[in-house]
């Protein structure tokens, strides 16, 4: 039968389509013989006539009738349809069109060939052709019924990998019909615990509703993995239905958010991870649409993880103009290509300058935000990642870009009365651990300071914590340690961190711009710092596997390879005081004291001298002394 089956999906369509021509045409005449003059002419005469003789004398009241069905059917594109991969609501009201046309035509044909025709007669043959054209009718939907179930029968049993449908409604049923005929897939069954729903089916396959049927296909299933099909669900109820699936240790897939679907950013049936929301206890950030209408702008670091997102939110707000800023030629290829596509596909009017600099070139900076008179800066340019910023041999670049980079951006926008700029910072600049977090803190005081010295631009300062799937982030660090077995690494078990995403970290940012009254520090509030370690166990459990201890059992292991050069177990957002309300309860203002400009002059000139000759002990020095908090940690 396999072979039977394999020969016969391996014909060309052209084969495909005579066999099915050849099948109908052979029904049509089996049901004319059966239903139609034949038969009943032979039952009548006691089977005294010749059947052969009978469908001879009969034949043109068959011929014609197929002959107009088969017209039809050809020229409506019934033979045009993929028989195994079409439902049978697609085939229905062609074929029961051909088949109305055939009992139909029949009935006009056998009556015509008498020349007197009783009205009881008459009846008796409109019964007939409606009877014929419903058995013709049903035979061709059995037809492909049938074609359908040989051609899409499994070539094994049961290979694929075993996915459960976590909801059984109209969104698990969409998912099921757009993955069924992938034999790379074993659909084990839906779960759904609605009462409604217990003890039914969905093509013959089981629907399950307690938590025993959960844990009992997790264990026949070592492979199973659960795709959860509700997108109806809000954030708690879909992470709590994570959470319940964790300890079974099956991995979770899911179809998008409603919200997603809803704004078209998603199909119903797109399979994606777990987004961090599912994962982590926290509330996520709502977008709030800023309006730029009439302004010129321009992102530095445009190229980078916070600033691309920026110049995505930002030009959605109507700008006149924006000026992408960005050192990396690499960097300002890609954002050019992926912001040009958004531009054409949301058919924005926009004047998008893509421009390479260097942050610590003034007059560069100088030159630009002339030429192109731009009214807010977002300033994402900086060097961030402390294990490279820590190293002694590029120490003093850190600080040339972070600091000195800032400072310049700064000046030009007072001298040229930009209105607004908006800097962005780090909570590893609150009482640093390395040079990175000491060289943003500085940085920030100098912002504090310009903005102190005049009254045309306003300048404002927003720190924050990790950012997800940023460059250098820990999660798509993870993930990638566990699809390739392991082990996964940590730096300590008892290190913490806050996350947010990027695009929330950005819109907060952009918001947070909106009540700078100049000089202002802002902060985010990120939740709860989420230990490493639950986070890199939750991302093992919900890929399916299991953690390995020390190396003994199945599974992936998790190392700790301690702490690197500078960094904490937690982070800190505050330097001192309290946190200040907005109008938005995601940002808060914090009052951060600052040096008088002769005394931050002199230290920023005895900082820049130490890093031109790149005095590494002086440098540490300067900021040790100048950095509220500043004290290097060094781990072995």
């Amino acid at each position: 039968m396999n072979t039977v089956i394999s020969l016969l999906r391996s014909l060309s369509r052209r084969y495909k389509i005579i066999i099915l021509f050849c099948i109908d045409f052979i029904t049509a005449f089996a049901v004319w013989f059966i239903f139609g003059p034949p038969f009943t002419a032979s039952i009548a005469s006691n089977f005294q006539i010749s059947m052969f003789g009978l469908v001879s004398q009969n034949l043109y009241n068959f011929l014609v009738p197929t002959l107009f069905t088969f017209v039809y059917l050809i020229n409506s594109g019934f033979y045009r349809s993929s028989i195994r991969y079409s439902e049978s609501r697609d085939l229905i009201a062609r074929s029961f069109k051909g088949a109305f046309i055939f009992g139909i035509s029949w009935g006009l044909v056998y009556a015509a060939e008498y020349e007197i025709v009783r009205n009881q007669f008459l009846f008796a043959t409109i019964i007939k052709s409606i009877f014929l054209s419903y058995v013709f009718y049903a035979f061709l939907q059995i037809s492909r019924d049938v074609a359908r179930m040989i051609l899409n029968s499994p070539k094994r049993n049961n290979i694929g990998k075993p996915v459960l449908i976590y909801g059984a409604g109209s969104a698990g049923n969409e998912l099921y019909q757009s993955i069924k005929h992938n034999s790379d897939i074993h659909i084990v069954g839906f779960f759904d615990n609605s009462k409604a729903l217990s003890g039914a089916e969905i093509n013959s396959i089981k629907i399950y509703g307690k938590e025993k049927h959960l844990k009992k296909l997790s264990s026949l299933y070592p492979s199973l993995e659960v795709y959860l099909a509700i997108p109806s669900l809000n954030v708690a109820e879909r992470r709590s239905i994570i959470s319940s699936l964790e300890k079974y240790k099956v991995a979770v897939r899911t179809i998008p958010a409603l919200h997603e679907i809803v704004a078209n950013q998603k199909k119903m049936v797109e399979m994606q991870d777990l987004s961090i929301d599912d994962i982590l206890p926290r509330n996520p950030v709502k977008n709030s649409s800023i309006s730029f209408y009439g302004l010129n702008l321009m992102i530095t670091g445009a190229g980078g993880s916070i600033g691309s997102e920026i110049v995505r939110q930002t030009i959605l707000g109507n700008p006149k103009k924006i000026v992408l800023f960005e050192i990396s030629e690499i960097n300002l290829y890609l954002i050019q290509e992926e912001i040009e596509s958004i531009i054409k596909a949301e058919d924005i009017n926009l004047e998008v300058i893509y421009v390479l600099g260097d942050v610590k070139d003034k007059s560069r900076l100088k030159e630009i935000i002339t030429n192109h008179k731009i009214d807010y800066i977002y300033h994402a340019a900086a060097y961030k990642h402390v294990p490279i910023v820590e190293y002694h041999e590029n120490i003093s670049e850190g600080l040339k870009n972070n600091i000195f980079g800032t400072k310049a951006l700064c000046e030009v926008a007072s001298e040229e009365a930009v209105k607004k700029v908006v800097v962005i910072s780090t909570d590893k600049a609150v009482r640093p651990t390395n040079i990175m977090g000491a060289s943003k803190r500085l940085a920030e005081m100098v912002v504090q300071s310009i903005d102190a010295e005049q009254n045309m631009t306003k300048y404002c300062i927003v720190r924050f914590g990790n950012v997800i799937n940023s460059s250098g982030s820990v999660i798509p660090l993870f993930r990638k340690q566990i699809a390739q077995g392991g082990p996964v690494t940590i730096t300590h078990k008892n290190v913490t961190r806050y996350f947010m995403t990027i695009s929330e970290a950005s819109s907060l940012v952009i918001q947070a711009g909106e009540y700078a009254n100049g000089g202002d520090v802002f902060i985010l509030d990120m939740g709860d710092q989420v230990k490493i370690i639950d986070l890199a166990e939750k991302l093992i459990y919900l890929s399916g596997r299991n953690i390995s201890h020390d190396g003994q059992g199945e599974g992936i292991e998790i190392q700790e390879i301690g702490l690197r050069p500078g960094e904490k177990l937690y982070e800190e957002l505050l330097i001192s005081g309290d946190k200040l309300e907005t109008e938005n309860n995601k940002i808060f203002r914090s009052v951060e004291k600052y040096p008088s400009k002769e005394v931050l002059t002199k230290v920023l000139d005895d900082l820049y001298n130490a890093s031109l000759i790149n005095d590494v002990i002086q440098i540490r020095d300067i900021l040790k002394t100048n950095v509220e908090g500043f004290k290097e940690v060094k781990y072995e």
